[in-house]
């Protein structure tokens, strides 16, 4: 069974940076037929890793089984997942042939009972934002430190019980100062706030350059 490097996110367009066209050879297909997913590891069994894809909103879960055994990946940590299916199957279960298996930020959501004003929120360039089942997935760039960042999202404890939760992404450098931009990917569990009866809205606040005029983005049950 082939191993897998499991790869922090930077290395990403340090790889595809050294792939070079040439007239006279086929270019592998693992550079010009993948997609990439934010997907849950699921663990290994006799043929290989087990991921889990989650469409948009509510869709339902695909079993994805690779034939790689990826190293350093705890059990339902997320991970960005560079792949392709190995046939035209359709269904709740499909073969994969994967390509890289990248490090995000896994978490799931927290609270805070101090005031969202005394939270750090340094800011972040804003690429894309979207719910998978019981995952708020993030794509953003932040600036680099060399050094560890808390980098969560939390909630305001004083609107749990409220119909619609206002939740803070908290970006702290932790003293450093931040240089060039880089990718950054996170995915945060939120099953638990979402499956409440009472709850109906997501509302998630973040410090983002991009579109600095948007206070928040809803997610609506």
């Amino acid at each position: 069974m082939k191993r897998l490097r499991y790869l922090p996110i930077l290395m990403i367009a340090a790889l595809l940076a050294m792939v070079s066209c040439d007239g006279e050879k086929d270019i592998d297909r693992a550079y010009t037929d993948y997609r990439y997913d934010i997907v849950t590891y699921l663990g290994e069994n006799g043929t290989g890793a087990v991921f889990e894809y989650l469409g948009h909103g509510d869709s339902a879960a695909v079993r994805l089984q690779s034939r790689v055994s990826v190293d350093e990946v705890k059990t339902n940590q997320r991970v960005l997942l560079r792949y392709d299916f190995a046939d035209e199957r359709t269904g709740d279960g499909r073969d994969i042939n994967v390509y890289g298996c990248n490090a995000i930020i896994s978490d799931s959501l927290r609270q805070s009972q101090t005031s969202p004003d005394s939270l750090s929120r340094h800011q972040v360039k804003l690429r894309s934002l979207w719910r998978t089942g019981g995952f708020i997935n993030l794509h953003c760039q932040v600036e680099y430190t060399n050094h560890a960042r808390s980098f969560m999202l939390v909630a305001d404890a004083k609107t749990l019980a409220s119909d619609t939760v206002d939740c803070y992404l908290v970006h702290d450098l932790r003293g450093e100062n931040g240089t060039f931009w880089r990718d950054c990917y996170a995915s945060f569990y939120v099953g638990v706030l979402w499956n409440k009866d009472s709850f109906k809205c997501l509302r998630l606040h973040l410090n983002d350059v991009t579109y600095p005029l948007t206070e928040y983005y809803d997610f609506i049950k």
